[in-house]
């Protein structure tokens, strides 16, 4: 799913409602005091059905909840119970996304996206093909989905987005957290549809010349891997003891993802049993184990592997049979699937027909010819994901981690990993396809045998390594393995962060913690460091020489203060159009270009055809319009403002207080402390989507002094002390302190909760 179907579907349900209709039901139900007995208690005592013994949670000033039991299972029960008492309307909208079935709740809005995920099949693919789950895996599922449907059916109230439209979800059941694990392996990969769409218009238009000029941009820059040596959009990366201050190894995360909207992503917390669960980091509700964390022998953090999962195949259709198409083994009758699609508010479903073939879905076609795309996904097995993600919680070890992290199914990320002995690792879990060609980026002759894959490397086989020389591994989202790694991985990846990341990692002898809460913070810009000489000569040669001083004196900072720092973000916001925009017939768009233009001005002069002007007349043309604009602070052109999907309604937004900002927001998508933002021409204003979403890092000397942030908060009900419980250190980059040992949890707790068996 791409960025911008993802922000429809979160904020385009609301359209669905009517603001005056809501107020009504506000008022008619008490208002705000009604609306608020749907929050999760955090102390007391509750009945929770199928647990063993009693579990106790701790939550601490944040309201990140720590969970200590006898079980594994009675542990994971009550983690599908906080799941489901703090966010389950995400909860909701995740399993409703997976299944194509958005619509039914949220209206019309959501029917584009629900079209492409019911023919993708994420749901139906577990309904008539079951996972053969292991019988731990499978009790661990079960009794994740037994705590959140005991919170389900016994809440006071459901939190206020059902109170709103009218609605109660239905009981959760196993398949669904599969479903919720397969759509999550598809998630990642969507995050550079953008620069996919980019390649695939560029060698439409130059043809297999310019397929083989975008594998030299992808395989650029800086590996992770060194010689076999290991170093977007997240950043993480592991120091050696050698090159620690406390003699002990560093860790530090900050992945990437959509920050405007509420809530996150993440839920923070701690799983403590006394049989094999003992972790803490962050999980994704809908799913029952830590994604990142520590286990208080090893860490472990991810960062999406921009790895080429997909091929698009063009199919000749049979003249005298269109369901048959032309594969590399003659003909082939095309199956056919009919899916009625629910939409709420309306009278009548949407009946879609989706066609299929043996490598994949069709996604256009017409009399002559079909477009097919193929996902490593829709081969590989579903069961692995969860399975290694409870085997990851509990592992020990190097070799223990990289048996189940190089094993997930169809998920692609750059692992990095350290423990308390003083290892550090790398290994990706991208299931790369064995292909015979190097026509990447394409659209292929589906008819052509040499052009399907064949089966995927091993995970052993996959690129990892241990304890490099250089006393460092870092990945930002650029590309995993060295030039000698024996097999290609084509991929959208990125260089600039990397270059940034790996200047700081050797700027000295010996790190610590606070240089790796410092580097996550940096606001410099790759980007700007590359181009701002080039802005200063074009400033220079128009006469502004003021300017131009200014600019070259400039450290690169994308601070929110700086005048600089604002006007080369303009002109950066400006340049795309100046450099892309003509009419000519055929010429892909300049918006479709401008997430390579970077990329593109590295390169020199290949295909400079894609440019409607001379790249200097271009430099002239978007500082006139930047200036035009204005010279501001950046925290003036670039801010972040986090709504909740209830702040669509004005009204409803100023009488409930949901929305926060905006904020001034440095950075930029080539700073480590990153913002992906939107630039809007009219305004020349940057409008910040997407950056660091949790951030942790950890010095294995003092696993207490482990620091845990979120970018919003914890719940997801807005009527939370915890919805924003983390937004002012996010802005001012404070960490938060999240210790390991039992006692000082239970000392710096704020509230403690009982969950007990109904007998007792």
């Amino acid at each position: 799913m791409s960025q911008p179907m993802r922000r429809t579907l979160v904020r385009s349900f609301w359209i669905s409602l009517i603001t005056v209709a809501a107020l009504f039901a506000a008022v008619w139900f008490g208002g705000r005091g009604w609306l608020a007995v749907s929050l999760m208690p955090y102390e007391g005592s509750r009945a929770l059905d199928g647990l063993s013994e009693e579990v106790e949670v701790f939550f601490d000033q944040r309201g990140i909840a720590r969970v200590y039991g006898q079980s594994d299972a009675d542990v994971i029960r009550a983690l599908g119970w906080l799941h489901a008492g703090e966010r389950l309307f995400q909860m909701e909208l995740i399993r409703r996304m997976a299944a194509g079935e958005l619509a039914a709740l949220v209206g019309p809005a959501a029917l584009e996206l629900d079209v492409v995920h019911r023919g993708f099949g994420f749901a139906r693919r577990i309904a008539e093909q079951p996972p053969e789950l292991d019988r731990e895996t499978a009790a661990k599922i079960d009794a994740y989905v037994a705590g959140i449907n005991h919170y389900l059916a016994n809440a006071e109230r459901l939190p206020p987005e059902f109170v709103m439209l009218g609605q109660r979800p239905d009981p959760w059941t196993r398949a669904d957290v599969l479903s919720v694990a397969y759509y999550q392996t598809f998630y990642p990969l969507t995050l550079v549809q953008q620069i996919r769409e980019a390649y695939l218009e560029i060698t439409e238009q130059f043809g297999p010349e310019a397929g083989a000029w975008l594998r030299t941009l992808t395989s650029q820059g800086m590996s992770s891997v060194p010689a076999l040596r290991v170093t977007e959009a997240s950043n993480t990366w592991v120091v050696a003891p050698e090159r620690s201050a406390s003699g002990s190894a560093l860790h530090a995360s900050d992945p990437h993802l959509e920050f405007d909207i509420a809530p996150g992503l993440w839920y923070a917390v701690g799983l403590h049993s006394g049989e094999t669960l003992d972790v803490v980091g962050v999980t994704a509700p809908g799913l029952p184990f830590v994604a990142m964390g520590h286990n208080g022998r090893i860490a472990w953090a991810f960062t999406v592997a921009p790895v080429d999962l997909f091929d698009l195949y063009r199919l000749q259709r049979d003249p005298d049979n269109p369901d048959r198409v032309r594969g590399p083994d003659g003909w082939v009758t095309m199956t056919e699937r009919h899916e009625t699609i629910d939409v709420r508010d309306r009278d009548l479903a949407l009946n879609q027909v989706y066609q299929y073939t043996p490598w994949g879905k069709v996604v256009e076609s017409d009399d002559d010819q079909v477009l097919v795309l193929r996902w490593a996904g829709f081969e590989l097995p579903l069961e692995p994901l969860i399975r290694q993600g409870l085997a990851i919680n509990r592992a020990g070890d190097f070799d223990d981690f990289r048996d189940a992290a190089a094993d997930m199914g169809a998920l692609s990320v750059n692992w990095s990993y350290s423990d308390r002995a003083g290892n550090i690792g790398y290994v990706q879990s991208t299931p790369v396809p064995v292909r015979d060609h190097e026509a990447y980026f394409q659209i292929l002759d589906g008819a052509d045998p040499g052009h399907h894959w064949d089966g995927f490397h091993p995970p052993h086989a996959r690129p990892h390594a241990l304890n490099p020389s250089r006393g460092w591994l870092a990945n930002a989202n650029n590309l995993g393995a060295g030039p000698d790694w024996p097999f290609a991985l084509p991929g959208f990846y990125y260089q600039d962060r990397i270059r940034r990341a790996s200047d700081l990692l050797d700027s000295q002898t010996l790190l610590d913690q606070a240089d790796m809460t410092r580097f996550q913070l940096d606001r410099v810009s790759d980007r700007a460091l590359t181009w701002k000489d080039w802005l200063a000569e074009t400033a220079e040669a128009s006469g502004r020489d003021l300017l131009a001083r200014d600019l070259r004196s400039w450290d690169g900072d994308m601070d929110i203060m700086s005048d600089v720092a604002g006007l080369f973000a303009r002109w950066w916001g400006y340049l795309p159009r100046a450099l892309f925009d003509g009419n000519e017939p055929g010429r892909p768009d300049w918006r479709t270009l401008q997430p390579i233009t970077d990329r593109w001005l590295r390169d020199g002069q290949t295909f400079a055809d894609l440019a409607v002007r001379d790249r200097d007349e271009a430099a002239l043309l978007a500082l006139d319009d930047a200036l035009r604009a204005g010279a501001r602070p950046l925290g003036m052109i670039q801010t972040l403002h986090v709504r909740h999907p209830l702040a669509q309604s004005a009204l409803l937004d100023r009488w409930l207080g949901l929305s926060r900002g905006p904020f001034p927001f440095g950075g930029d998508s080539a700073s480590l402390n990153a913002a992906f933002s939107q630039f809007q021409t009219d305004t020349a204003t940057w409008r910040a989507r997407a950056g660091a979403s949790m951030r942790y890092t950890l010095d294995w000397d003092d696993p207490d002094r482990f620091t845990l942030n979120l970018a919003l908060g914890q719940s997801g009900n807005p009527f939370s002390p915890y919805f924003d419980s983390f937004l002012d250190e996010f802005l001012d980059g404070t960490p938060w302190t999240v210790p390991w040992r039992e006692e000082l949890v239970r000392r710096q707790s704020l509230h403690q909760l009982r969950l007990v068996p109904p007998d007792r």
